[in-house]
This record gives structure tokens, C-alpha cells and sequence, in this order.
């Protein structure tokens, strides 16, 4: 099964120059994860994303997801009121720009958790609050919502694979999952985060660490059995790209080209439109 390969926009830097943007299509990259930092304005009517719409089409270059805002004040889970439906326009304007750009799906965090019990159950029930209002949203968009998994060693919800599949089982609506390979390895073998939470994975970030903290490495330079990872790919049927989610580097054709080697090294990706 051919996957397609893809990078989030944060491996290129803050600002998505035409250079940037023409290394990664000279190295074969395929497809677009497009990050919205925390405290962004960015809409569908701005010029920017105009602007990156013609240029990614130019070159070729797909954009299969657009990352919701998170972090600072944006928070799904907040106990506030005011902060929380504020979070929720935030990720629902992160939705109309990903319908701008001819992106299929947003990936969200569900929030922040807590170490008392009672707090983060009421966190728990205002992210459910917030993930189906921004569902019912995004519906209206033709835009769909993933869950990404957080990682295990902080304080967040939906950082379990068990915890995922019960949060999703009381969503409206269908959400899918955006698996972590950096994050879900931190709490429980990753073989046992991709078959338990299986076809309901839709997108992925990719890279490695050491087991114990995240380090958005490249595959290959920390713990992660990519061999194992690959073949389970497989084995649930996963159909979307492969996309790569590691440190940025000052050299971006440098780490485009680097990105693509690995790749093909520990994926088996033979270029775009390989079979």
C-alpha cells in the first residue's frame, strides 16, 4: 500500500516561505500538516492562507490536516467559561482554514488534566462539552475531528489508549484518532496503543525519544521498534499518510531530504505515487 509522505509545517519553521516549501516538494514530500500556533488569528479570509493555497498547489503539495491551536489560553477542558468556548473558536477557525486549504480532517488535544480526581472529572466532562460542539462545527465545514494522543507522563486527558476509546464512545458523532507515536510510547507499548485504538487511527505524528520524555526525534534515534510500527500500520489497515512530526532544523532541505531517506529506510516509501 502506497502511503503518502508528509511533514507538519512546524519542521520548516514559523514562517512557510516559498523556499521552505519548495525543499520539501524537491525531496518528495507529498502532503502538509499545517500548525496553528496558540494566540493565532489566522482565518479562512486571511491572505496568508490564500496566499499558502497557491503555493502548496504550485508545488504539488497536498494539505491533508491543519493543526488546532493549543497551549497558553487555548484549553478545551478549562473550568472557564469564557476561556473555554474562546478555545473552541479557536480550533473551529483552525477548521475553516483547513477547508480553505482542501484539508480533510483537524487534530485537536482534548486538554489539560489534573492530579485531583473531582477536578479532572469536571475537566473531562468540559472537554466532551467542547469536542461535540466543535464536531457539530466542523460537520457543517466538511471538516473532521481526530483526537490526538497526549502524552502519558503529564497531566492531559486522552493520553491513555483505553481513556480514548471511552472518550470517544460518549462524543457526538464519529471522531477519529491521531496517534502519537512520541507520545503513546511513554505510557504503554506502542503495539499496544495501535491495536487497541486500530482503525480508528486516521492520521499519525511520527518520531522517536529515549522512552521517557518527548524528544520529536527522527526514527532511529531512540527506543521506537519502527520495524514493529510499520508492520502494525499494516496489520489495522491504516490508509493515511505517513507524517513526520520532529525537531526543525536550520537546513530545511537538508532534513526534507533526511525525512524522505527515512522514510524509505524504515517504511518502505518509495517516492510519491509509489505503489
Amino acid at each position: 500500500m502506497h502511503r503518502q509522505l508528509g511533514i507538519s509545517s512546524a519542521m520548516l519553521g514559523q514562517q512557510l516561505t516559498r523556499e521552505n516549501l519548495a525543499a520539501a516538494a524537491a525531496a518528495g514530500i507529498e502532503v502538509l500538516e499545517i500548525y496553528v500556533p496558540a494566540g493565532s488569528e489566522l482565518s479562512e479570509q486571511d491572505t496568508a492562507v490564500e496566499c499558502l493555497g497557491e503555493m502548496t498547489r504550485e508545488m504539488g503539495l497536498g494539505v491533508w490536516s491543519v493543526h488546532a491551536p493549543f497551549g497558553g489560553e487555548v484549553d478545551l477542558s478549562s473550568l472557564d467559561e469564557f476561556q473555554r468556548r474562546a478555545s473552541v473558536d479557536a480550533a473551529a477557525r483552525a477548521a475553516a482554514v483547513a477547508r480553505a486549504l482542501g484539508a480533510r480532517l483537524i487534530v485537536v488535544h482534548a486538554g489539560l488534566s489534573a492530579e485531583d480526581g473531582d477536578e479532572r472529572q469536571l475537566r473531562w466532562r468540559e472537554s466532551l462539552r467542547s469536542i461535540n460542539s466543535l464536531i457539530k462545527r466542523c460537520a457543517q465545514l466538511g471538516v473532521r475531528v481526530t483526537i490526538e494522543y497526549l502524552p502519558a507522563n503529564k497531566p492531559r486527558l486522552c493520553n491513555d489508549s483505553a481513556r480514548i476509546l471511552e472518550f470517544l464512545s460518549v462524543c457526538d458523532g464519529d471522531p477519529g484518532i491521531c496517534l502519537d507515536t512520541n507520545h503513546a510510547n511513554l505510557g504503554e507499548p506502542l503495539a499496544q496503543a495501535v491495536r487497541t485504538l486500530g482503525p480508528r487511527i486516521e492520521t499519525l505524528h511520527i518520531s522517536d525519544n529515549d522512552g521517557e520524555q518527548e524528544r520529536h526525534e527522527m526514527p532511529g534515534n531512540g527506543v521506537i521498534d519502527w520495524a514493529e510500527f510499520a508492520a502494525l500500520l499494516d496489520e489495522i489497515g491504516y490508509a493515511g499518510p505517513l507524517m513526520y512530526e520532529v525537531n526543525a532544523a536550520e537546513n530545511a532541505p537538508e532534513l526534507m531530504a533526511t525525512t524522505a531517506a527515512n522514510a524509505r529506510e524504515y517504511f518502505g516509501w518509495e517516492g510519491p505515487g509509489g505503489d
